[in-house]
């Protein structure tokens, strides 16, 4: 069946590279998303695995609608009773953007319909009384092109379960895991962050390091589904958990000048079961030395809703191209605002990608050490 995994925009390359491990197959790629075909094993796989995904989705439909009356037609006749039982709760949300159908609370109401009335024909019921497991229902329009899908996660994919607290503005897991599968880091180099907050880029590192599946701590709302009849989702998990890798890694090194941030980055390394492979200490970033001739420094420092004032960001950011004078022989990665970072950091990045931090527009900064 056809598949889409939704991402962060600027990460579709490495949600194609994950799904290409995976082994699955017809993988295509728009902005913000990458089709794929699978199977329901497959769906359990995607969901447990795949790091910098938000959500995985069920395509049910692709087609165009300008009234309501094509919208309703085109739902009605999709075969919903395949996958939602007569108890099912299905809840419609509707996204639309430059199109005649703009009116979200009517594009929900008649989705809803057609799919009652659609079901209504196989089950022989007029009410559905919606007390089983939940199946959420998204419609994307876009330019009058509508998008049906079957919401395989329910939670989006960035929350693992391991991050009990964090900071102002907390990076999301997915962009974090896309921050250092982007950088050149692998488990035999030494990785600092040196504004690490709760941990995030260092726990996400550990854990591609030691393998361990992103979503082993969590549950999904497709794990209640009854078309998952034959141990789909139990036999991805324990996979998932003999895949776990046990020899040699190079040790992690996150500081920030938060003390409270930092208990809380401890706090959520252990929830990850990562917690002997990172360093956490109390510094201000201007006091950090390197730990080793040559390394990895990957990083997200303060700006946006993480500070009060511009002047303070632009303050941070000549120390940080101070700073980092003394991690020559290191390579750096450093996410920050568009257009703002380079003229205060005070050189030009080797290589620079647009990614979205929130509704921040951002580049990751990327400067190659001395070899």
């Amino acid at each position: 069946m056809k598949c889409t995994a939704t991402c962060i925009f600027g990460l579709e390359s490495v949600l194609i590279s994950d799904l290409k491990k995976l082994d699955f197959k017809n993988i295509q790629s728009e902005n913000g998303r990458v089709d794929f075909e699978s199977d329901l094993y497959g769906i359990a796989k995607a969901n447990i695995w795949l790091r910098t995904a938000e959500r995985v989705f069920i395509e049910m439909a692709d087609f165009k609608a300008v009234t309501f009356d094509e919208l309703y037609d085109n739902v009605n006749k999709l075969q919903f009773h395949r996958f939602i039982d007569q108890n099912g709760e299905f809840t419609v949300n509707v996204s639309s953007l430059s199109s005649v159908l703009k009116s979200v609370p009517g594009c929900q109401s008649i989705i809803k319909k057609a799919i009652v009335d659609s079901m209504s024909k196989i089950y022989k019921i007029k009410d559905f009384p919606e007390d089983g497991a939940k199946y959420p229902v998204n419609a994307f329009i876009f330019k009058d092109r509508v998008r049906i899908y079957l919401d395989t996660s329910g939670t989006s994919l960035y929350k693992r379960g391991y991050r009990k607290a964090g900071g102002d503005a907390p990076l999301r897991e997915t962009l974090a895991s896309g921050l250092v599968q982007l950088s050149y880091w692998n488990r035999s180099r030494i990785l600092m962050d040196p504004f690490c907050g709760s941990g995030t880029i260092l726990i996400e590192a550990a854990m591609i390091a030691r393998n361990i599946a992103p979503g082993l701590k969590r549950e999904f709302s497709s794990m209640e589904w009854k078309i998952f009849r034959n141990g789909e989702w139990p036999k991805a998990i324990q996979e998932a958990e003999q895949l776990k890798y046990t020899g040699e890694i190079e040790k992690m090194y996150g500081s920030d000048i938060d003390k409270d941030l930092i208990r809380i980055a401890q706090g959520n390394a252990r929830n990850a079961g990562v917690a002997d492979m990172i360093s956490f200490s109390v510094h201000d970033f201007v006091n950090v030395v390197p730990v080793a001739e040559k390394g990895i420094i990957i990083c997200n420092p303060p700006y946006g809703d993480r500070l009060e004032d511009k002047e303070t960001a632009e303050r941070i950011f000549k120390d940080m191209g101070e700073q980092f004078k003394k991690f020559e022989y290191w390579s750096k990665y450093i996410l920050a605002p568009e257009n703002e970072f380079e003229q205060f950091y005070n050189r030009k990045a080797d290589k620079k990608r647009k990614l979205n931090n929130g509704k921040i527009l951002c580049n990751l900064y990327q400067y190659f050490g001395i070899k």
